[in-house]
Order: C-alpha cells, then structure tokens, then sequence
C-alpha cells in the first residue's frame, strides 16, 4: 500500500482567528459532540502573556481547564503550535477531570483539523478565493433570501423597522472577471507566469472586495464577486473600480525579462433586476448558474467593446450587439435575443466591428428587428451610409434610442409573416397616427405561456391571431407584440366591452384546445394618464393578470398599479413607487394594500409624519389591519410617542399573538424605560414564537449590556451572528466587546470593518472601527476612518 501525504498540506490555506467566527457555528457543533454545554463563548487573548494566570495558564501550556466553581470549561484552540483562541463552554460539567482533560485539548485540535479539511474543500488553491462550488451555493441562498422578501412589509424586506442598522436588501449583484490571454501567456512565457497573472488578479480583486462580498473561481480563466444586498448602482460602481484596478496589473517573468499585462474584462448582472419572470419561476439552483451566465456574457461584451471599461448586463443590448451572418435582400442575424430584452422594430446603428477604443466618424448602417428569438434576432437594413461598404460579420451595433414612431409617408405597413397581424414597429406607427383622433379606445396586450419549443408557440400564436381577429371583428387592429405575444388596439371600445370580448375569445381557444394567454386591458381615458401611457399601462396590467389564476385577465386597476408599485419598491425606486401608490389610491381610496404600502414606503424615506397618516387611515376604516398596527406603532416609536406605540403593539399582539415584532419592540420600549425584566420577558416570549428565536439574539444581547452583563451579551451575539452572519449591528457590538475586554484588536477590526461596510451611514460603526485600529498602532488609517464617520454623522 502506498504511503498516502498529510490531509493538512503545506501549502494550502490555513486557519487564523477570523475563520473561527466564520465557521463558528461548525465549531460549536462539533465540540457539543464531545463536551455537552448550555452556551458558550470564544475568547481572543493577544497574546500568551494575557493567559498566565490561573486556570488560563494550563490553556496556555496546550491543555485544558475548568475554572472551580463556575461550571466553565476552557479549550484551547490550537493548530500547528499556535493557539488562536480559547473556547469558553458554559454549564458543561467534565466528570474525571484527571483523566479527561488532558483529552479534550486534543479533541478540540481535531475539531480545528476538520474545519480546516472543510476550508480547504471550498477553497481554489491557485488563487485562495473560494471555489465555484461555494459561488453557487451563496448565491443559492441569496436567491432564496430575496424570493422570500419580494415584497413590502416582509420581515427580511427591509420594510419591518429596526434599530440602529439598515434592513436586508431584496437583491444582490454580482461581478465576472475574465482573463482573456493566460493561454497565450502560458504558450509564450510557461505556465508559471500565467498562474502569477492569475494569482495577481485574484488578490486584486480580493483587495476591492467589500469585507461581506465573496470572491471565487468561477473557471479556468475566470473569477467572480457576489455582492450580498448590492443595488444595481453600487454593482456598476463596485464594477468599474474593479475594472480600473485590473487595467493597472503587471506580472514580470525575472528570468525572460518579460512583463505582461493580462488582458482582462469585467462584467456584471443584478438580481432580480436582470431576470426576466420565466427565470425568475426555475429553482434557485437554475436562477444562480443564469445569473453567472448573464455576468459573464457582459464581461465578453467589456472585451469585445468596452475597452477597460466594465459592462453591465442591460447594455448589452444598448451598446453590446454583434452581426452574426448576412444574407441576401438586405436581411442579417444579430446575437441580440429577448433574453437581453431585445423586441421586434427596434433599431440599430452599425459600426465597423475593427473600431475599437471609440466609435468611428460615421455609422455604416441602420438596421431594424424584424423577428426575435431568445438568443438572437433576424434584422434588416433601413438605410446604408454607403452601398459599397455594407454591414458585416463582426460589425458592433448601438441602440437607438427614440420617442414612439410618428406615421410615415412611404408605403403601407408590413404584415408579419407568422400571424399576418403588423409588425411590432409598424402597429406603433399606426397607432401613433391613429390614438389622436379616438375619444376612446383599449389596448390588449396578449402573452402565451413560455414553451421550450417555439414551434408549438408559433402554432399557438398563429391560431390566437386568428380567432383574436375573428372575436374583435374587423375595426379592431392587431400586432405581433413579441415572441409569443399580441397586441390589440379596440377603437371606441372601453375596458369593461374589451374584457367581454376577451373572455368570448378565452372561450373560444378552450373549445379549440389552443393554449389561452394572459391578457392585459388598458384604457383610455384613464386617471392622468395620456394616450402615450396606455401601453405601459397594458403591460402592468399584463404582469397583473399573469399573477391571476385562470382565466388570466386583468384590466389596469388600482391594483395592477399596487403590484408594478411594489415591483419598483424592490428594486429600490422608492420615489417612484410612491407615485405609482398614489395612482393606486387615485384610482381606488379603499385600496387598503397600497395604502399601507405607501406608508411603508413613506417611512423609508423618513417622511415618518406622513407614513403614520397612511396608516391612520387604514386603522381608521379597519382597526384590527396587522400591517397598518405594527407600522403605526413604529412609527410612533421612531417620533418618540411611546405610549401611542406600546398601545399599537398590544393591539397587534390582540389580534396575533405570537407577532413576533410586536413583542421585540414592546421590549425595546420596556427597555428603554429601564424596566429590565419585562422588556426581557417581552424578548423572550419573542424568541418562543415560529421563527422568532435567532431574531431576537440581538436584542437580548442589548439588553444585556444595558444590565453590564458582557458575558451573557457575548453569548446572545455569538448566537445572533449564527442566526445572519450579515447582522451590522451584532458584528459592531461584537467588535467593542472584544476592545473592551482587551482582546485581540485584529479580530475586532475585521469585526467593525465587516460591519461599517454593511452599513456605511452609521457614523458609530466608522467610529469602532477607527478604535479598532488605534489599538493596533495603526493611528493614520485610524485618523482616516475617523474623518469618515464625522462626515457620515455631518
């Protein structure tokens, strides 16, 4: 049998005291195995000489030890002779210490080679980021966190108030960096400078990770930055100072003489910004690996276009199209598909595929979609700059951006050749010509389901053409919306006649056996809203109906306006999704939903005033509304009206009583009363609800020092961290414990600067963290950081 090498290798990643909060869950794990305990802690000694004395001085010597009569046991987490920390295992009784103890120290070194085995698992060797593997699985979870949060007033939404931290964010973003010559570089140099080029752009971008992102491997040439809570705006920024700092790197072979700068591009994707809705109904699985597909298509994009500059998921379609093939009668293939939002009549600029670094004087074409499949178009030439230089294979196109299209003296409008209805582009020109002279009209905005073959939805679509024709009868105007999608405009028709007629034409394709679409109604005139409007308004009402069970049909209401209002809010556009709650309200005042989410909206913003209006209303025509009493109440909290608050929340916990917020912040408030005992019968009662107990570790943490009970509140943050390693708040509060107690101020650093990063606008989380680094000498960093939180808190 061949003699095998050590599980634990050299060379490969170690562990330091910042993996043992990382992977402090599975540490307690494994140690309850061996040493039953009620509640731990682990403690962080700067060096040996702060464990000399009494029973820390056995941990010193590598052995453990139980303190006399307080029932703790003390482990030593020592790995290759160096001891990283000490675990504290309360209520845990040792029978036979004699003999016993002088196992455990050896148990817990095991317990850290495991740890180490599972880092090691999860970890690429070539550049110390994690492995792709890991990638998918955090993003899985990701997913998971934002479809459980996708709408106002949830819990992990960031709509429930909070104290002192920013709630979580419904999306997380996502950057791909490829390498583009490490093969040629491998060819030319040896594989020896290629991994160096590598190496080096992995600790680049390590160095511009924030501390909550995760850095990985994704492939051979390629690595990858999930951003945990990112908008699509600080992923763009994020982005771009990646792709400037990558754009600086220079490996240099010493024996050749040679440097060599790395060819690198750098894309990036949101969720769920970038997924279109039959994405967004595949599994969280399916949803990670599309999003890391979309990430790295924008970084192809950044090569092929960009030049150093980093490219989105949604300019591809601005600026990232190609010409495929060309073929006769003026007809070309574009890689530009409805997977990146491309849609029939769009036009394009083409620019000579060579002109990179900026675009040429002059276009060479203009180009419109005539038919568009998921992962590319069939375009036509509009108009050449000269016949001589036609487009070509290769050539780069630009969106042109423009107004719906005015009618146009040329020949009449061209008929798709699958339906026999308009084009896309020429039903805008017949509408924009026609919408003037109507009083009154509808527009009905058909979508088949999603089939994987189109085949049969080019079959569908062509029987619902004809019997949408054969129901509307003959003053009514079709169009080929999109793949599997029409529109119809209903001269003199309002939405009540139009939503008769679509469920004659339901009926009808029933009886025929054709798949029914969802259909969405919009009418003119409606509220404000002018005749351009009335198409947008068709696909809110469209996205409505398609949340309806069947028949899928829905008019633009006050709550297709709720449902695009709340889409918004989680996007983030909370002004705009105020004004579309408005709309809601406008056009139904009893609408109780928008109403509440208008408050909830209007608190975001910190218009606290007018958010407990909101909610006063909604109490007013129902007193027993859950959402509109626990909103109030906050609200009432954040302006200081206690007694107001603490009857909301006693409301609330009439009507539910195991609402668990409720009784957090009744807590709160007993708390800040110092009434110390009820506020931790509140907060304990809390914890006993369903889903209640990893939320409530932070607030009893508080509580506990508030009582000066370190070692009780180190307990409850250990658990909170546990619970979401994310929390901004238990990681700063874990950061001053650790300062306080004098211990090690390396682990409290990463402590607050995980915890500034989470949440830049709090002034005290800079303040820790400038602390943080004084105790460590590093007084310039520390000035700095300081300077940061004066002007966070100006």
């Amino acid at each position: 049998m061949k003699a095998h090498p050590s599980l634990l290798p050299d060379d490969g990643p170690g562990l330091d005291r910042r993996d043992l909060i990382t992977y402090e869950h599975l540490l307690r794990d494994e140690i309850a195995a061996f040493l039953p305990h009620k509640s731990y802690s682990l403690y962080f000694p700067r060096s040996l000489d702060d464990v000399a004395d009494g029973p820390m001085a056995e941990v010193a010597a590598g052995r453990a030890a139980v303190v006399p009569g307080e029932r703790r046991v003390l482990l030593p987490l020592a790995l290759n002779g160096r001891l990283l920390g000490v675990f504290v295992a309360r209520e845990a009784s040792v029978r036979a210490p004699k003999t016993t103890l002088p196992h455990l120290a050896a148990m817990a070194r095991m317990c850290l080679e495991k740890i180490l085995l599972y880092k090691i698992s999860v970890t690429d060797s070539a550049t110390g980021l994690a492995s792709r593997d890991l990638l998918l699985r955090a993003m899985t979870r990701a997913i998971a966190q934002v479809g459980d949060s996708l709408h106002p007033g949830a819990p992990g939404a960031g709509t429930g108030p909070d104290t002192g931290a920013p709630g979580f964010a419904a999306c997380f973003g996502l950057l791909a960096v490829r390498l583009h010559n490490l093969e040629h570089c491998q060819e030319a140099y040896g594989p020896a400078l290629a991994a160096k080029a590598l190496a080096e752009a992995a600790r680049t971008l390590a160095a511009q990770a924030p501390e909550q992102a995760l850095a990985a491997r994704a492939g051979d040439d390629t690595l990858a930055l999930c951003l945990p809570g990112a908008t699509p705006a600080a992923c763009r920024d994020l982005a771009d100072r990646v792709a400037r700092a990558m754009a600086d790197i220079l490996v240099a072979d010493p024996v050749l003489d040679q440097r060599v700068h790395p060819a690198v591009s750098v894309g990036h994707a949101a969720y769920p910004q970038d997924m279109n809705g039959h994405a967004l109904r595949t599994t969280a699985q399916e949803q990670a690996a599309t999003l890391l597909r979309k990430a790295l298509r924008a970084a192809a994009v950044a090569a092929r276009t960009a030049g150093g500059r980093a490219v989105g998921y949604p300019q591809i379609l601005d600026e990232g199209g190609q010409i495929q093939t060309a073929a006769a009668l003026g007809r070309l293939t574009v890689d530009l598909g409805s997977a990146v939002g491309a849609r029939e009549g769009q036009r394009f600029l083409v620019w000579p595929g060579d002109a990179c670094g900026g675009q040429p004087a002059a276009p060479k074409a203009e180009i419109a979609l005539l038919e568009v499949r998921r992962s590319h178009a069939v375009a036509e030439i509009m108009t050449q700059a000269d016949p001589g230089s036609p487009p070509l294979p290769g050539d780069r196109l630009t969106r042109i951006h423009e107004a719906a299209p005015e009618p146009h003296d040329g020949p009449g409008p061209r008929r798709d050749a699958l339906t026999g209805l308009l084009r896309y582009r020429d039903f805008l020109e017949h509408w924009a010509g026609a919408r003037e002279s109507l009083r009154t009209f509808t527009l009905a905005l058909m979508r088949l389901p999603d089939d994987d073959d189109p085949r049969h939805t080019e079959t569908a679509l062509n029987d619902l053409a004809r019997a949408a024709a054969a129901t509307f009868g003959p003053g009514a105007v079709g169009g080929r919306h999109s793949l599997g999608g029409l529109v119809w405009l209903l001269p003199a028709t309002a939405a009540q006649q139009a939503a008769g007629l679509c469920e004659k034409l339901l009926a009808r394709l029933a009886a025929s056996g054709t798949p029914a679409p969802a259909i969405g109604l919009a009418q003119y005139p409606w509220l404000s809203f002018s005749r351009v409007d009335t198409l947008d308004n068709a696909a809110k009402a469209l996205e409505y109906a398609r949340l309806l069970p069947a028949p899928h049909l829905g008019r633009c209401d006050s709550l297709a306006l709720t449902i695009h209002a709340d889409k918004l809010f989680a996007q983030g556009r909370l002004y705009d999704a105020i004004e579309e709650y408005k709309l809601a309200l406008l056009a139904d005042r009893a609408n109780t939903t928008a109403r509440n989410s208008l408050g909830v909206a209007l608190a975001r913003t910190g218009d606290l005033a007018a958010a407990k209006r909101q909610f006063k209303t909604v109490l007013g025509r129902n007193p027993k509304d859950l959402f509109a009493l626990y909103n109030y109440g906050y609200a009432c909290q954040r302006t200081g009206k206690a007694p107001q608050a603490r009857e909301a929340y006693r409301a609330c916990l009439a009507v539910d009583k195991t609402h668990t917020f409720a009784l957090i912040r009744l807590g709160e408030l007993a708390q800040a009363g110092r009434r110390f005992a009820d506020a931790r019968r509140y907060f304990l009662r809390a914890r006993n609800t369903p889903g209640g107990q990893g939320l409530t570790e932070r607030y009893l943490a508080r509580l506990a020092l508030a009582r000066n009970d370190t070692e009780q509140a180190r307990e409850h943050l250990h658990q909170a961290l546990i619970h979401d390693p994310m929390d901004a708040l238990a990681l700063h509060l874990m950061a001053r414990l650790y300062l306080d107690a004098g211990e090690d101020p390396e682990v409290a650093e990463a402590l607050a600067r995980q915890s500034a990063a989470l949440a830049p606008g709090q002034p005290r989380f800079w303040a820790e963290l400038a602390r943080a680094l004084t105790a460590q000498g590093k007084h310039q960093e520390a000035a700095a950081t300081l300077a940061r939180a004066e002007q966070q808190g100006a």
